[in-house]
């Protein structure tokens, strides 16, 4: 069956009260749109405060988990990506700090983990998206040292598990521009960075037979299908290569992207500046595999405008065909989830539009918007 979530990061939370208001306030007002009578699935989004301050807490996760509970919420997945003030007036490449070279990401992740395993039921099984490895790109050395950190993670994962019976399991999302931003790009990391230094599990106790399999459960892939779409990766494609590779897809980020087949035409370019905001980037993929780091880079490069198709890093509304007068990737978007809708063991789906306070044109009314995403999802997935 597949889980289906709706990521809270579109909302500001960072601290363990504002999740509380959010939990009794928009999600269950979502909720009683959409499910009336049954629960809503989410994605929640654990900022770095909220974090810290819950896992030292088991009084707060008590009542986070009460929360859940009560409002009929449920917890399915969440985004350990952004670490702090992703709402904040300019966001843009702070996004990937801290970075999986340093010691504060590993500590981050570890206190979400933690507190999944207060607030999810006993025995859940609850995936974690976390960042490429950082931004930009980076040397061998500095790969290693994330694949340790990484290592270092699923360790814990590990017995977590063994503790409170709650399995955690650690996705990493490629995203353009990034350390790690194509598919190709994580199967080279997982074979050159993760699976050599697997003997690290076995000098932490873990038997050499048993390794492969708690790296296998605990540490996987999250594909977003914005950011295939500006790699121009087919999703079905990309996910039947990580999985050949022995890479697990744990989760999927369901969201769509801006397309443009003539970026040079007048009309095109003066809806495009319409999305060019200043709070996160928005990278720019061309058909002929050339990235810009952010749109406004893009507008003002008139050689780039020749090359064709545009694809950019917006997440629009996946109900919508057009967004500020320009078509989207939702066709893609439903053929996969057609796909996934056939799989018998399917990837968590999280709908991850946190731009709905930037979009061109968009309704104020947040609760509406994101339920009118979940039924539009839930209908494709039915068409599977």
């Amino acid at each position: 069956m597949t889980r289906l979530s709706y990521c809270t990061n579109v909302a500001p939370a960072e601290s363990v009260d504002e999740l509380l208001a959010g939990l009794h306030g928009l999600w269950t007002e979502v909720r009683r749109l959409v499910a009336p009578e049954g629960t809503l699935g989410l994605g929640l989004w654990l900022p770095d405060d909220a974090a810290r301050a819950l896992c030292r807490d088991p009084g707060r996760m008590r009542e986070v988990r009460a929360a859940l509970t009560d409002e009929r919420l449920e917890l399915v997945t969440v985004n350990a990506f952004p670490a702090r003030a992703f709402h904040a007036a300019v966001v843009k490449e702070a996004v990937y700090v801290p970075a999986w070279t340093e010691p504060e990401r590993f500590a981050y992740t570890s206190a979400v983990a933690r507190t999944v395993a207060g607030i999810a039921p006993q025995g859940a099984d609850v995936t974690l998206s976390t960042l490429p490895l950082g931004y930009p790109k980076l040397a061998m050395p500095d790969q290693l040292r994330a694949g340790a950190l990484l290592l270092a993670a699923v360790l814990e994962l590990h017995r977590l598990r063994e503790l409170t019976g709650t399995t955690i399991r650690l996705a990493i999302e490629p995203e353009p521009c990034c350390a790690i931003e194509t598919v190709q790009e994580l199967i080279e990391f997982f074979g050159v960075c993760v699976r050599p230094v697997v003997r690290h599990l076995v000098a932490a106790g873990i038997p050499e037979s048993a390794a492969g399999d708690v790296v296998r459960r605990h540490l996987g892939a999250c594909l977003d299908l914005c950011h295939l779409a500006v790699e121009h990766e087919d999703p079905v494609e990309a996910m039947a290569r990580l999985q050949a590779a022995d890479v697990p897809v744990f989760k999927v980020q369901v969201s769509a992207a801006v397309e443009v087949s003539e970026p040079a035409d007048a009309a095109n370019r003066a809806a495009l500046a319409r999305f060019a905001e200043p709070r996160w980037l928005h990278q720019v993929g061309a058909g002929n595999g050339l990235v810009v780091l952010d749109l406004p880079q893009a507008l003002a490069d008139a050689s780039f405008a020749k090359s064709k198709p545009w694809r950019v890093h917006f997440h629009v509304p996946l109900h919508e065909a057009e967004v500020g007068g320009l078509p989207t990737t939702r066709p893609e978007v439903a053929r996969f989830l057609r796909h996934v809708a056939t799989l018998d063991e399917p990837p968590v789906l999280e709908i991850e539009t946190y731009t709905w306070s930037v979009v061109p044109g968009a309704s104020a009314d947040l609760a509406e918007n994101v339920a009118n995403e979940i039924a539009w999802v839930r209908r494709e997935l039915a068409e599977g």
